[in-house]
């Protein structure tokens, strides 16, 4: 969630808290019978005349524009809080040349995935970059046999991991390695 997001909902989330507070206290205060001490003009009975408004000309537009106006704004809030989890280029050191070099990481990871993949271990491997409560992270899922040797499959993960920091900013990224075993029902020769 962006900051801005996060910084409109709390003080939202405040002013609504306070605005709660504040009728509960008064409705309270109002049949105890204290809330007269604080405002000697409180009347005792409220008469609400719902005519006057729901039978104006323009009542039905009114609502209508803002029912529509609460939907849109409902909406742009629940997308406003959907994850973002997609990263965009990545700024690579500059190096002797002056002037902004950027990479796209989805390629390179998708490569690092293959080349796993490739590997007699890995029966499958697939990678994506995240973004993941404020950090980059490159992440490969590889599926293994429940017969493999887990410190070569941890071996040839580290590997792949090496190379795609040479290629990446490795000090922008973390990685994470998440391993699936098959059930020994589901392993078979493996067709290439």
């Amino acid at each position: 969630m962006r900051r801005s997001i996060l910084a409109f909902d709390r003080v939202l989330v405040l002013l609504l808290g306070l605005v709660l507070v504040v009728a509960g206290v008064a409705a309270v205060g109002w049949q105890v019978g204290f809330l007269a001490d604080v405002w000697p003009d409180v009347p005792s009975s409220v008469d609400v005349d719902t005519s006057r408004v729901a039978d104006a000309p323009n009542f039905a537009v009114l609502a209508g524009v803002v029912g529509v106006a609460l939907v849109v704004i409902g909406l742009w809030w629940l997308l406003a809080h959907l994850p973002r989890r997609a990263v965009g280029s990545l700024r690579l050191p500059s190096g002797s040349v002056p002037g902004r070099v950027v990479v796209e990481p989805g390629p390179a990871v998708a490569t690092a995935a293959e080349v796993l993949a490739d590997d007699p271990l890995i029966r499958s491997a697939s990678g994506a970059v995240l973004s993941d409560r404020g950090e980059l992270v490159v992440r490969l899922r590889a599926t293994v046999d429940p017969d493999s040797d887990l410190d070569a499959v941890v071996a040839a993960c580290d590997g792949v991991l090496a190379d795609l920091a040479r290629v990446l900013p490795a000090d922008q990224l973390r990685s994470r390695v998440e391993l699936s075993v098959l059930r020994r029902g589901e392993a078979g020769p493996r067709v290439r």
